[in-house]
């Protein structure tokens, strides 16, 4: 087709039927260039384009049914050199009849140029960005991952909170994936309101946890005035501390204000819209990691090999099975006009045609899981992040994440970033075992040898995980809640008795000095 000279200004038309399928009401002023604007069914491009010629428009606009630009070329006809045919998404067609219908009041008509799309390429600062906060977020998800390595950690989950991946988990969580991508694929008109709730109910419950947690350790002074007080008694719920009451109306404003705002496309509404998003996103993955464990790293390899050829199979090669690929059209909310919030966005910067950068969840959670393994592996054998295994798993991450961006650019087309992130870190995780000669340890799940305990030295712990301040008391029988190891009665330990959690001298030694100016309870 035609291409629109840039110094040129064009009056937008928009014709009787909206789909540009029959003769215009009358013919546009030959003294203006006009552009018509039409949607993008019932009729052919060909037909569309020759409705507009005879009604002398230089330009048509094909508005799409979705926020997916349509291959307008698809089928090889409507090309035509008297006239130029630009394809746009569903959301920029609305903006511009809204400025049409506003200017109809003023002496000033619409007036649209165009120029051509110029694009960053591989510097684009917005997908920088984004790889800058997927690895940190696998960076933080191995911390919380790890948090009951350290002693006194409010993040440290309970025994019961966490999963411990088995053989069969790779195949089950494969198989209902591939479920629940059809599923949505064919009922997401139905279903993308539950996912909707879902996320809001989910990100309400994980920022009320951090929030809640941050409370109780941050201020104990607070705390044992304030926070511990029980404020009602709920069924199901129990006890409700000041604290999580303090956290809950945070988290709600937050998930709330994203629910309203989701859709905004540009100004300050648009900015909370992304940025709740992340902060929810942040969250649920953070949690994700801290609450699934991998064992050793055959059961890693499985998952993320399964996982690999799942990505490639629902991008690339669903479109022979189905009318377009899986997980694209999943992704992009199946023409509902919604997104699937389990992603990360990050707003186009400098870019004319708006938007967002995006990454789904499992780009971070899946090699996140991998990361987090090696890094528990690291402290158990007592190793730095750069000597042991997570340092490098992490740099893989994110070159891989760079290498993913290349290919986006060059290719034009959404990538399925497991098939570059895999290899760039559970390649490199087996290659550098390989040479260290310790494949077999990393396999079964062992500290690697010539480690020498089961944790690092920590510093002097202070607080118990639920924040309350730790007393020098005589113990009953029991155990470590730090080393495991048995504690006999009366031995001293630093207490928490309402925790029910202490720590031996070991663990956490006792200044002599302190000491001698603390009286030792007794066991009641």
């Amino acid at each position: 087709s035609a291409r629109p000279a840039e110094s040129t200004e064009f009056a937008a038309v928009f014709p009787v039927d909206p789909e540009g399928c029959s003769n215009y009401s009358a013919a546009v002023p030959e003294a203006v260039d006009t552009v018509a604007i039409v949607g993008n069914s019932s009729c052919s491009l060909a037909e569309k384009v020759s409705y507009a010629l005879a009604a002398g428009a230089k330009g048509l606009l094909v508005v799409s049914g979705s926020e997916v630009i349509d291959d307008l070329w698809a089928n090889g006809t409507g090309a035509n050199p008297d006239i130029f045919v630009i394809g746009i998404k569903q959301s920029s067609g609305q903006r511009i009849k809204v400025w049409s219908t506003g200017a109809e009041g003023s002496k000033e008509s619409l007036r649209m140029s165009f120029a051509a799309y110029a694009p960053w390429g591989f510097l684009d600062p917005s997908q920088l960005v984004l790889v800058g906060l997927a690895t940190s977020l696998v960076a933080a998800g191995a911390f919380f991952s790890t948090a009951d390595l350290r002693l006194g950690s409010p993040i440290a989950p309970r025994a019961e909170e966490v999963v411990e991946v088995d053989r069969w988990f790779p195949l089950v969580f494969c198989g209902m994936g591939s479920c629940v991508l059809v599923v949505l694929f064919f009922l997401m008109k139905y279903l993308i309101y539950v996912i909707l709730a879902l996320f809001c109910f989910g990100g309400t419950a994980q920022l009320t946890e951090l929030l809640h947690t941050g409370l109780r350790y941050r201020f104990p002074s607070l705390q044992r005035r304030l926070l511990q007080r029980r404020l009602c008694t709920l069924p199901c719920i129990g006890h409700v501390e000041l604290a999580a009451a303090l956290a809950l109306p945070v988290a709600l404003a937050v998930t709330v204000s994203w629910l309203c705002l989701r859709n905004e496309t540009h100004g300050a509404a648009h900015t909370v819209s992304w940025l709740f998003q992340d902060i929810i996103g942040a969250a649920f993955l953070c949690f994700i990691q801290r609450t699934l464990r991998l064992p050793n790293i055959r059961l890693a390899s499985a998952l993320l090999i399964l996982m690999f050829f799942f990505d490639i199979f629902w991008v690339f090669i669903s479109p022979l099975f189905f009318r377009s690929s899986v997980m694209v059209e999943v992704a992009t909310g199946g023409g509902t006009g919604e997104q699937v919030p389990m992603l990360l966005r990050i707003p186009a910067m400098g870019d004319p045609l708006g938007g967002d950068r995006m990454l789904g969840f499992g780009d971070i959670a899946l090699p996140g899981l991998l990361v987090s393994f090696l890094r528990r592996h690291d402290i158990l054998s007592r190793r730095s992040a750069c000597r042991g295994y997570f340092g490098p798993a992490l740099a893989g991450y994110f070159v891989a994440m760079c290498v993913t961006l290349v290919a986006l650019q060059i290719m034009k087309i959404g990538q399925p970033a497991l098939l570059y992130l895999v290899p760039g870190t559970l390649g490199t995780t087996l290659v550098l075992a390989w040479r260290r000669q310790e494949v077999g340890a990393l396999w079964e799940g062992k500290a690697c040898p010539g480690a020498s305990g089961a944790r690092l030295d920590a510093p002097v712990c202070n607080y118990c995980p639920g924040g309350h301040s730790l007393i020098l008391r005589a113990a009953g029988s029991g155990r470590c809640d730090g080393c495991h190891k048995a504690v006999a009665a009366g031995e001293q330990v630093m207490e928490c008795r309402q925790c029910n959690w202490y720590l031996c001298a070991t663990c956490r030694p006792v200044d002599p000095a302190a000491q001698a100016g603390v009286e030792v309870q007794d066991v009641e």
